[in-house]
């Protein structure tokens, strides 16, 4: 599938030293890269630090042995270098032109590297947000009427794998990639001391999916405390498993402020974490998966564009809500997701009274192709 960053990435190549490739795991980033390498007749090597054997014979070199090494060839692909001991001296090197080679760094998640180079990246749009292939991506590939028709599949099986596989297959497959996602080698600042606390951290969040939780209540349903429950979150938020939204308040009465929810970037992957793949027709969270689904497109979209709005939620303690709320360049919007157009959402009489100004849209199976297509 061609990914809709690969022409802007592919025109970098020549004339930059480095690039950045982050998303998940589980996505063949190195394949990415390597196609385009391989397009353009560009000589590259691969040093793939998520197998632990050569992470541990690479991280073994002397800085000169290291620099040798990658300058064997004109382009270097570095997967998952957050695992590079050096990787700071490295880059440091390559804009010290001691380095031959243009280097690709592609990392799991960029809070694991350098603040300042991340930065430099990011204002020379040098970095490239990689997730599982999304909505629009899929359209293009498969057409409108055929993602279409697909999208209750998506709500379950999300969109890591192609839905022409089998489904015992494709759940399968999934489990599988949880399970590496969750188990793989996180970076040294992870501090991650039982494994099973972030299993239990992840299938709570699953369970409570969309659901405005604080930390103590995580905490409580743990039986961990408080700083546990937040830091684990954070490694599942580096990991690109969830997606941490706040709430929306400006101090008015009876407004929620200390809460948060919690979107899977996957539908997929949350449905394997709580081993259910039943059928729409079976489940009783239909709007939960819907909401899940569309936001998490709707960030991915964005992130790929190179947009970065702030995400809000809003909730009283009335039981009154707004599902999301996109602060952007063009303002601030409200949305409501229902799956089912028959399902009216009346506005909440509260939010509108507190913020006037602000439009609030419903997305069902007949709006939602404008949602996650809007610049």
């Amino acid at each position: 599938m061609n990914r809709i960053f690969k022409e802007a990435f592919s025109m970098l190549l020549p004339g930059n030293k480095l690039l950045l490739l982050y998303g998940p795991k589980g996505l063949n980033n190195i394949n990415f890269a390597a196609e385009i390498l391989i397009d353009k007749s560009f000589n590259y090597s691969v040093i793939d630090l998520s197998d632990s054997v050569i992470r541990g014979e690479i991280n073994k070199l002397k800085f000169e042995e290291l620099i040798w090494f990658i300058n064997q060839a004109p382009y270097a692909i570095i997967n998952e270098c957050e695992h590079l001991v050096l990787l700071s001296t490295l880059v440091g090197a390559v804009l010290d032109q001691a380095v031959t080679s243009s280097l690709i760094l592609i990392a799991k998640n960029k809070t694991s590297l350098d603040i300042e180079l991340v930065d430099a990246l990011d204002n020379a749009s040098l970095s490239f947000y990689f997730p599982a292939p999304t909505f629009y991506e899929y359209t293009i590939k498969n057409g409108l009427s055929a993602e279409d028709k697909s999208i209750e599949k998506r709500l379950i099986y999300g969109n890591y794998f192609s839905l022409e596989v089998n489904n015992e297959q494709i759940e399968l497959d999934l489990k599988g990639l949880s399970k590496t996602m969750l188990d793989g080698p996180f970076n040294a600042k992870s501090r991650i001391n039982k494994n099973d606390i972030l299993w239990r951290t992840i299938q709570v969040l699953a369970h409570h999916m969309g659901q405005a939780l604080s930390y103590h209540q995580i905490s409580e349903l743990i039986q961990v405390d408080n700083e546990t429950v937040e830091r684990y979150i954070h490694i599942l938020i580096d990991a690109h498993l969830i997606y941490k939204i706040p709430c929306y308040s400006k101090d008015q009465r009876y407004e929620l402020k200390k809460t948060h929810i919690f979107i899977f970037m996957d539908n997929g992957i949350r449905n394997a974490v709580i081993n259910n793949f039943n059928p729409l027709a079976m489940r009783i969270d239909l709007d939960a998966l819907w909401k899940n689904w569309l936001i998490a497109e709707r960030i991915k979209w964005n992130a790929i564009n190179r947009r970065h709005p702030k995400y809000h939620f809003w909730r009283s303690h009335t039981r009154q809500q707004i599902d999301l709320i996109e602060i952007g360049e063009k303002g601030i919007e409200g949305f409501n997701f229902r799956f089912e157009k028959k399902k009216l959402i009346k506005t909440s009489p509260l939010f509108a009274k507190y913020y006037p100004t602000v439009a609030v849209h419903t997305v069902n199976k007949s709006t939602y192709l404008t949602f996650l297509t809007k610049k």
